[in-house]
């Protein structure tokens, strides 16, 4: 890199319009994948005809690019131009365990049986799972189908899978119904239907521009699938300014999506996005005696301090791919036991916001050494 490369570098750190990474990133490599905020949604097509625009977010008025050092210079004198990102890396936000036989798990009595009001089932209400994906596991399918839709960012299948777990373990937490258990390992909400959106892919890492894709595919046909609720178990490092992922929950939940997020492994001052979001009901996992796990991400963002909520996410049992049961630690347990009691919500309440959800999940929480602890029992 010459001299007038290097000073153009810096003066892109310096920008307030240009994520710091993204001129890291350009500082050492020809180009990069980045997302570029407009300020209005007309300027999109402007992109479209002057950059390699790899994908399109209407709903967040940005577009995906291939940004060489020349496009940087570009962007950055166009009035039109908001923000510009590099994109992040996306993970699970688990700690799996080995996996269990239903045989050992019911004759140890440590199943876990949530205990719920008797009217409420999650019956008539969909949830959404972002994840790795979802397999029909006897608990979601038996005795019927109750993952009714299925999109795959990764791999573009069209029949519901999961090659890493991590999604099915959230799903089963959510709306596993106990059927391979004999009812003894059950979800919050054991008869709600699921819409998998694999935005993750067997590593457990991702994208932001994937998971871009299923917010976007989410925002235009959550009404046509009838879905009511997401679980959001995967986070990033988030930007100071613009980050995308923030901007994708917060225009979900304006469009009238209750957004569950799991706020991250990486302890104290550590947050992850989307939980950074104040759209989004962001949980943080308790131990069973409601101390907080060491791992939860926990801390201040502008200013609020996050997680809203914690719930169990220490050793829980849930759903396996190759059709038992398996351990989980991390948020990424706490926060669909949070999407699944959603779901009851919006069973009891048809017209239910995403911000009186939130209000409600709060409202019915104990209150534990400075902590919210949300349980059902």
């Amino acid at each position: 890199m010459d001299k007038l490369d290097k000073s153009i570098i810096d003066i892109m750190r310096k920008n307030g319009k240009f994520d710091r990474r993204l001129a890291g990133v350009l500082g050492t490599q020809e180009d990069a994948h980045a997302l570029v905020r407009v300020r209005n949604p007309l300027h999109l097509s402007l992109l479209e005809r002057n950059f390699d625009v790899t994908s399109i977010y209407p709903f967040i008025r940005s577009v995906g690019i291939r940004c060489t050092l020349r496009d940087a210079i570009r962007l950055e004198r166009m009035q039109e131009v908001e923000y510009v990102s590099a994109q992040g890396r996306v993970f699970t936000l688990d700690a799996p365990s080995s996996h269990i036989s239903v045989e050992d798990e019911l004759k140890s009595g440590n199943a876990s049986l949530f205990k719920l009001p008797l009217e409420l089932d999650g019956s008539g209400v969909t949830m959404c799972v972002m994840d790795t994906g979802v397999s029909p596991h006897s608990d979601l399918s038996i005795p019927r189908e109750r993952i009714v839709h299925f999109v795959d960012m990764i791999n573009e299948e069209n029949e519901p899978y999961d090659d890493n777990g991590h999604g099915t373990f959230v799903a089963g937490v959510a709306c596993g119904n106990g059927t391979l258990s004999g009812g003894k390992i059950i979800g919050v909400a054991p008869r709600a239907n699921i819409v998998g959106i694999k935005v993750i892919g067997s590593s457990g890492e991702s994208g932001a521009f994937k998971i871009l894709d299923g917010m976007q595919w989410l925002f235009d046909n959550f009404r046509q699938y009838g879905i009511k609720v997401v679980c959001m178990s995967f986070g990033a490092e988030p930007l100071s300014y613009a980050d995308p992922l923030k901007l994708g929950a917060d225009m979900l939940a304006r469009s009238g999506l209750i957004v569950v997020a799991a706020s991250g492994n990486s302890g104290e001052n550590s947050l992850k996005s989307p939980a950074i979001s104040s759209e989004v009901i962001a949980v943080g996992a308790v131990n069973r005696d409601d101390s907080v796990a060491p791992f939860t991400s926990r801390g201040e963002y502008m200013g609020v301090t996050r997680p809203d909520v914690f719930a169990d996410g220490v050793d829980v049992k849930g759903l396996c791919v190759g059709g038992t049961y398996s351990t989980m630690s991390g948020t990424s347990v706490s926060a669909p036991y949070v999407a699944g009691a959603c779901c009851l919500l919006c069973q009891k309440y048809k017209n239910l916001s995403p911000a009186q959800a939130k209000n409600a999940i709060i409202s019915n929480t104990s209150y534990v050494n400075g902590h919210r602890v949300f349980r059902l029992n």
